[in-house]
């Protein structure tokens, strides 16, 4: 659940709550993930062959790291640090987080103003949308081949269009991590990409 509320000293914020019981919940439908997984790898060859037990737990680890709300706030510390330390994303705003007023049921974070871009009509006029979508792409692109650390849900509901114009980037109880290794393999990729020049290319 997400609040508007002001502080003492008229700070505007957004509280994130995390609704009562919801772990016992989640355990719940954890289970039976654990075990469709355990009788899909038992009785059919796709399962072994995409490791379904293995996808299971990796997304049961997920999903309980995400119920913690100070590992959001960690998250959303990581990704602007990064992007201050670039000098970078000014048409992206990350909210600022407030550590010392968050626990692992509360988050609090600086309010952005603006519209998400879910519920924002097809046919409503807001500028030019090619260059809101290479925005978007250009800062995940930054995150990922750059800051190695990058918003792994950047869904339309995540993302907010300001009054000022510029983007705001929110939910960061999914991030993803990349070590230096995997970024320039991914470098390479991508040049390689977007010269047509794989080594299996054909004349």
């Amino acid at each position: 659940q997400v609040h508007a509320a002001t502080l003492k000293g008229d700070e505007v914020v957004v509280v994130k709550v995390r609704r009562p019981g919801i772990d016992t919940i989640v355990e719940w439908d954890l289970d039976i993930v654990d075990r469709l997984a355990a009788r899909l790898g038992r009785s059919t060859a796709w399962g072994r062959g995409v490791g379904i037990i293995d996808l299971a737990d990796g997304f049961a680890r997920a999903l309980r790291e995400e119920l913690d709300l100070r590992v959001e706030v960690r998250n959303m510390m990581s990704v602007e640090a990064a992007a201050t330390a670039r000098a970078a994303h000014t048409r992206v705003r990350v909210p600022r987080a407030n550590p010392d007023l968050s626990t692992s049921n509360v988050l609090v974070m600086e309010r952005l103003v603006g519209r998400s871009l879910a519920s924002i009509r097809p046919t409503e006029e807001i500028g030019d949308r090619g260059v809101l979508a290479q925005t978007v792409l250009d800062c995940l692109l930054q995150q990922v081949m750059v800051d190695g650390i990058f918003h792994a849900d950047p869904h339309p509901g995540n993302l907010l269009l300001l009054e000022d114009g510029r983007l705001g980037l929110l939910d960061f109880g999914s991030v993803g991590r990349l070590d230096s290794a995997m970024r320039a393999s991914l470098q390479r990729l991508l040049l390689a990409v977007a010269s047509v020049d794989g080594e299996d290319r054909k004349s």
